[in-house]
């Protein structure tokens, strides 16, 4: 198997501001070597560095990491798009691991829910497109997610991820979601993690059978050769109580599927779409 997104904090970087709730046990370190151990226990072979801040910094260290650790087959770090002058050096730097394939922002963060219509960001992500990286996004509101979905059409030859299923209303009204990933899955050049966001697992035990209308409606619109496994370690930690333990869990919102399909989802999809081991 190969897990399509995960992070790693030091000291230096553990700096994120996590709720309350879920700072006991996401506020310390989490390395490589903390997760070598779990990786055979889990059976994931291969795994996708994924940027946590929007901080060039963390994403060198990251480059470094996935430069000596061989488990690591892929890196998406982050630049500043809205400097697209700079956009493609701050590139370069990252790619000198070998394994750079994408760029993610964390548009949370932006208080302009048009901040990805912005010129700057546009001739920032038409420099991602043209160097074949993937562009992966989480849609955190309605507008954000209207905003994901024109950066797709606008730039068809860029490789747009959506992370944690775009944020399912677990727990929640279901208020646009259905809608959103049905006009996604139309859009050739989008593809989507099948991983749970923070939003979710704050104050939530890990339950399959609570994804699984939502991991339904994935499957429905984007079908198996579309859609990536993901653990979200170590951010999962605030709901499931072990690595191993989310990819036991994971595979039961898979059933329906034949073996082929499963080891898509499972890590082939992620295999070509970060061209890992290439």
């Amino acid at each position: 198997m190969i897990d399509a997104h995960l992070h790693f904090w030091n000291a230096e970087h553990a700096v994120h501001n996590w709720p309350e709730s879920v700072t006991g046990k996401l506020r310390c370190a989490f390395t490589p070597d903390d997760l070598k151990p779990q990786l055979a226990e889990a059976g994931v072979e291969s795994v996708v560095l994924m940027q946590s801040r929007n901080d060039f910094e963390e994403s060198l260290h990251f480059s470094r990491l996935a430069g000596e650790h061989d488990f690591i087959g892929a890196l998406v770090g982050w630049v500043d798009l809205a400097d697209p002058d700079n956009v493609d050096a701050a590139l370069d730097r990252l790619a000198q691991c070998g394994k750079l394939r994408g760029v993610r922002h964390l548009i949370n963060f932006e208080p302009d829910p048009d901040w990805l219509r912005a010129d700057p960001v546009q001739r920032s992500v038409a420099r991602i497109a043209a160097r074949g990286l993937v562009f992966d996004v989480v849609p955190t509101d309605d507008r954000k997610f209207a905003a994901v979905l024109d950066l797709a059409r606008d730039h068809p030859g860029l490789k747009v991820l959506i992370d944690h299923m775009g944020r399912p209303p677990v727990g929640r009204e279901r208020g646009k979601w259905f809608a959103q990933i049905e006009a996604a899955s139309a859009l050739a050049n989008v593809t989507i993690k099948l991983s749970v966001g923070l939003d979710v697992l704050i104050g939530w035990t890990w339950s399959t059978g609570a994804l699984e209308p939502y991991a339904r409606q994935i499957f429905d619109c984007f079908g198996p050769d579309r859609v990536l496994a993901a653990s979200n370690w170590p951010v999962v930690l605030a709901s499931a109580p072990r690595y191993a333990d989310l990819w036991r869990e994971l595979p039961g919102l898979l059933t329906h599927l034949d073996d082929r399909q499963r080891a898509a989802v499972l890590g082939e999809n992620a295999r070509a779409l970060f061209s890992i081991g290439s």
